[in-house]
C-alpha cells in the first residue's frame, strides 16, 4: 500500500533489513518520502534499506504520472550523442530524486546484451547489442548513481539478453558456448564489478556451458547454481551483495519448493533474497534460511558471510529517515530536472535529423 502496513512492520520486526517499493506503493513524491521515512523510523535503532526498480522507460516505479521526472529507457539514452555523458546526466537526475524521497537503492542497470530482437523481457531495457557499449554505459550509470549515495545493482547475471523466454513465467535456457558467453555476455558484468557496483542480481535461467553437468541434468538455474555463483565470486572477484530475482517468479516456483531454492542459493553464495509479494512466502523463506543453517545444509560460515555482506550494504547506503526536508523534495519532477532530460533527448533527435 501507500502507507507503512502492519505486514511491513511484521517483516521488519522479524529482522528484515530491506524493503522494495512497486508502482502500487507510489502516489506522489511526498507520499513516497513519508512511507520510506516511516519504515526507517519503525526500524530504529536499526536501519532498513529501501529499494525499487527504477531503470527508466517501461520499468520505472516512480513515473511522471506521480510527478516524478520521466526517465527514458536505457536504449533511448544510449542513442544520445556523447553516450556516457547522456547516461550520467540522466542517472544523476534519477539518483537525486530517489535520495529526495528516502529511497536508497535502484535495481539497475540492466547490463544484459540486447542480442535477440525476439526477447520478451529485456529489449529496450538494455543499452545496446554491442557488449562493449553495454559495459561502458552501465559503468557510467553505476558511477553516477552511487556517486550520489544511491546503491546500484547489475542484472541479470550471467546474461538474460539472448532468450525468447521470460523467467517471470518459465525457465529460459541460454545455449551459447562458454567461449561466446565469456566473450559477449559476461564482459558487461565484469565492467560493472570493476566500477564498484554494490550488488549483482543472478537470473533464474539455465546456462549449461557455465554449469556443472549434474546441475543441468537437475534443471538447476543460475540463481541456485553453485558453479555459477562460484564463477561470479572467484573468477570475476565480486565482493559485493549477491541477490537473486524474485524467488516467487515462475521459473523457480514451478520447479522447486521455496525451501529447496533457498537452501541451494544460500549455500552457493547468494546473500539476499527478494520475496516481493506474499507474506506467507516471506515467512517461509526466513524459516527456510534458519532451518538450512540449523540442519547443516548451509554452513554457519556461509551464513555469517551473507549477513556481513548485507549489513555492509545497509550500513553504506541506508539513509536516515527524512523529516521535514521540503526543500530537497522540490527538486523531484522539477522544471530543472525535466529540462535536463529534455535537452539530452533533444540532442539525440537533432543528431538523427543531421544524419
Amino acid at each position: 500500500g501507500s502507507e507503512a502496513s502492519e505486514h511491513a512492520k511484521r517483516m521488519l520486526r522479524s529482522g528484515c533489513l530491506g524493503t522494495i517499493l512497486f508502482g502500487r506503493n507510489v502516489k506522489s513524491p511526498d507520499q513516497v518520502k513519508r512511507l520510506c521515512s516511516s519504515l526507517k523510523r519503525f526500524a530504529q535503532p536499526g536501519k532498513v534499506l529501501v529499494m525499487t526498480d527504477q531503470e527508466g522507460g517501461r520499468v520505472a516505479r516512480l513515473s511522471v504520472k506521480e510527478n516524478f521526472t520521466e526517465i527514458p529507457s536505457a536504449r533511448r539514452v544510449a542513442a544520445c550523442p556523447g553516450g556516457a555523458n547522456a547516461v550520467v546526466g540522466i542517472a544523476k537526475v534519477m539518483a537525486t530524486e530517489l535520495k529526495a524521497v528516502n529511497i536508497d537503492m535502484t535495481l539497475a542497470p540492466v547490463v544484459d546484451v540486447d542480442s535477440n530482437p525476439k526477447n520478451p523481457v529485456i529489449g529496450d531495457r538494455a543499452y545496446s547489442s554491442d557488449f562493449q557499449r553495454v559495459g561502458a554505459l552501465g559503468s557510467a550509470f553505476i558511477a553516477a548513481v552511487q556517486g550520489e549515495g544511491v546503491a546500484t545493482c547489475a542484472k541479470h547475471f550471467p546474461g538474460h539478453g539472448d532468450t525468447v523466454q521470460d523467467s517471470h513465467d518459465v525457465m529460459p535456457v541460454i545455449k551459447h558456448s562458454r567461449e561466446r558467453l565469456l566473450e559477449r555476455e559476461v564482459p558487461p558484468f565484469r565492467a560493472a564489478i570493476a566500477s564498484g557496483v554494490a550488488s549483482v542480481i543472478v537470473g533464474h535461467l539455465m546456462v549449461p556451458a557455465l554449469q556443472d553437468p549434474g546441475e543441468v541434468a537437475q534443471g538447476i538455474p543460475a540463481s541456485m547454481s553453485r558453479s555459477i555463483l562460484r564463477f561470479l565470486r572467484k573468477d570475476l572477484a565480486f565482493e559485493g551483495v549477491v541477490m537473486i530475482d524474485d524467488i516467487e517468479m515462475g521459473a523457480i516456483a514451478k520447479r522447486f519448493s521455496l525451501r529447496e531454492a533457498v537452501s541451494a542459493s544460500l549455500q552457493g553464495g547468494v546473500d539476499l533474497f527478494l520475496v516481493c509479494h506474499k507474506e506467507e512466502s516471506q515467512v517461509e523463506v526466513m524459516d527456510a534460511i534458519c532451518d538450512a543453517v540449523r540442519s547443516g545444509e548451509v554452513s554457519m560460515s556461509r551464513f555469517k558471510d551473507a549477513v556481513a555482506n548485507v549489513r555492509r550494504l545497509v550500513d553504506t547506503y541506508a539513509s536516515a529517515p527524512l523529516l521535514n526536508d521540503k526543500a530537497r523534495l522540490r527538486i523531484v519532477g522539477s522544471h530543472e530536472h525535466r529540462e535536463i532530460v529534455k535537452s539530452i533527448l533533444a540532442a539525440a533527435a537533432s543528431s538523427n535529423d543531421d544524419e
